[in-house]
């Protein structure tokens, strides 16, 4: 293990260490590693796709209670996230159809509305012609639309601070570091009272929001389906009441399903906090440094929505659908979160549950068993030159470069536990692509950033110090998995030919 870690950047992802590991001691599809004083119980690292199903859809094993310490801070003990049993399943069933692909689609023109303010944003800083942040940016615009999709609010995130978000970030500031070997590093008696203050400002500004909706809810006029996910969950939260059995009850004054709902809106901020502003920037990145990728990008979009950019946005609210026929730019976005998946899934072991290979069992009883889809979709003999940007291998046949295994591209895990929002991301990322590749060039600015801050060799990966697989940029953990120091870049108005 020192032999890795000598070699690669202090502030690493955890994940990419195990890419590391596998390769270098060629390790087997699942292996064990005890990582005291860490993690209590022994690790079950699972490096297969087919195995991995074996935990995550046949036996859809619990979320292990390390999340509750981890991220608990962040998304309430009742999130959807950690929870399990019948809390998991309630929440999860209320929230499935404001996350449904078809529903979604009623939500664009207000996604693209978001999206306008982002070319705003980004007007200004082309404007300045300063370096900036571009994780940050795009972030901002994920809680926007979090805010429009869940409680049809406009958190404004963009233009001005915004309470919610500035308390949420501040939040995950504090989480304490997961790849830790000290355990005393991570104490700190201040840490608890920070959780504290930061947890009632956020718990009492979302509480605000649902009182409003729940007063004007009666009386509001819904255009079309266009209803947020909260109506929804309300719609069959009242359905499960009257089920149970359960009449005259009004949701709004039930304290215990408002305390759910805070907590759902927290997991969607979390998740839009990382999820889709991560991925939009290592999107702008992996194209900044492959032209040829870009350029496909481009024509895809001219030919769908033709050469007039300015109309775009126009064109997609009409007609969502036409978001379905960029089968290009959704390669691009599969390949980079091959790349650049958020995190793996960890699992909490039980009596019941054994992990088979081959003639090979392995019980789950007593471990954390961790899904590493980090190094699934870094196999070369999954995904040949792993470490490559190929978006032409999630093509549509017959124009793809390689048949994808089964279950193997994972970036929002498999089975019931998968992301809810991961429709929602690929839409973001679709009409953020759409409407800024053609208007704007966006490249990387590590050189510059690094010459301002005096260091060595200014833009290079120092072979592996200052940068993983090949690329200066590489994810860091707070709290998730995040693209180091922001992503410096640059931004400047599309030059046509």
């Amino acid at each position: 293990m020192a032999s890795i870690l000598k070699d690669i950047p202090p502030d690493a992802a955890p994940n990419d260490f195990f890419v590391l590991l596998q390769r270098k001691h060629k390790l087997g599809k699942v292996y064990f590693m005890d990582n005291w004083p860490v993690n209590a119980e022994r690790l079950m690292i699972i490096t297969d796709p087919l195995l991995a199903a074996q935990v995550t859809v046949k036996h859809s094993l619990p979320k292990h209670p390390a999340y509750d310490r981890f991220i608990g801070h962040l998304v309430g003990r009742k999130s959807m996230i950690s929870a399990a049993g019948a809390t998991w399943k309630s929440m999860r069933s209320m929230f499935n159809p404001g996350f449904s692909s078809g529903h979604l689609m009623t939500l664009v023109p207000g996604i693209v509305d978001d999206c306008l303010v982002l070319c705003q944003v980004l007007e200004e800083h082309v404007r300045k012609d300063d370096l900036f942040l571009l994780e940050p940016v795009v972030t901002r615009f994920a809680v926007d639309v979090i805010g429009r999709v869940v409680l049809d609010v406009q958190l404004n995130s963009q233009t001005k601070e915004n309470e919610l978000l500035t308390t949420f970030t501040n939040q995950a500031r504090w989480t304490p570091r997961a790849n830790q070997i000290n355990p005393l590093a991570n104490l700190n008696p201040i840490r608890p009272f920070v959780y504290y203050y930061n947890t009632r400002k956020m718990d009492k500004y979302i509480e605000n929001i649902i009182d409003k909706r729940y007063a004007s809810r009666d009386g509001a006029k819904v255009q079309g389906h266009r209803k947020p996910a909260i109506d929804l969950a309300l719609d069959e939260y009242a359905t499960q009441q009257q089920e149970q059995g359960i009449s005259g009850k009004v949701a709004g004054t039930d304290k215990a399903f408002k305390l759910a709902v805070i907590d759902q809106m927290k997991s969607f901020l979390f998740a839009g906090h990382d999820t889709t502003g991560s991925t939009i920037a290592y999107i702008f990145y992996m194209l900044s440094l492959h032209p040829a990728a870009y350029e496909n990008v481009r024509k895809e979009h001219d030919q769908v929505f033709g050469d007039d950019t300015a109309l775009a946005a126009e064109l997609i609210k009409q007609d969502p659908s036409r978001l379905n026929k960029l089968p290009y730019t959704l390669a691009v976005i599969k390949e980079t979160l091959r790349l650049y998946p958020i995190g793996s899934t960890s699992r909490a072991g039980d009596d019941e549950t054994f992990v088979i290979d081959g003639d090979k069992s392995y019980p789950t009883k007593g471990h954390m068993v961790v899904v590493m889809s980090t190094t699934i979709h870094r196999r070369p003999d999954l995904f040949p030159s792993p470490d490559e940007f190929i978006p032409e291998r999630f093509l549509p046949a017959p124009e793809n470069s390689q048949e994808i295994p089964k279950d193997a591209w994972r970036p929002f895990e498999r089975g019931p536990r998968g992301c809810i929002g991961q429709e929602l991301a690929i839409i973001e990322a679709k009409i953020v692509m759409v409407l800024l590749l053609r208007t704007f060039d966006i490249s990387s600015a590590f050189e510059e950033w690094d010459r301002n801050l005096g260091r060595e060799k200014p833009g290079e990966t120092l072979d592996g110090k200052r940068g993983m697989f090949g690329y200066r940029a590489y994810q860091t953990l707070v709290a998730t998995s995040k693209p180091v120091e922001g992503m410096p870049s640059k931004v400047k108005r599309r030059s046509t030919p």
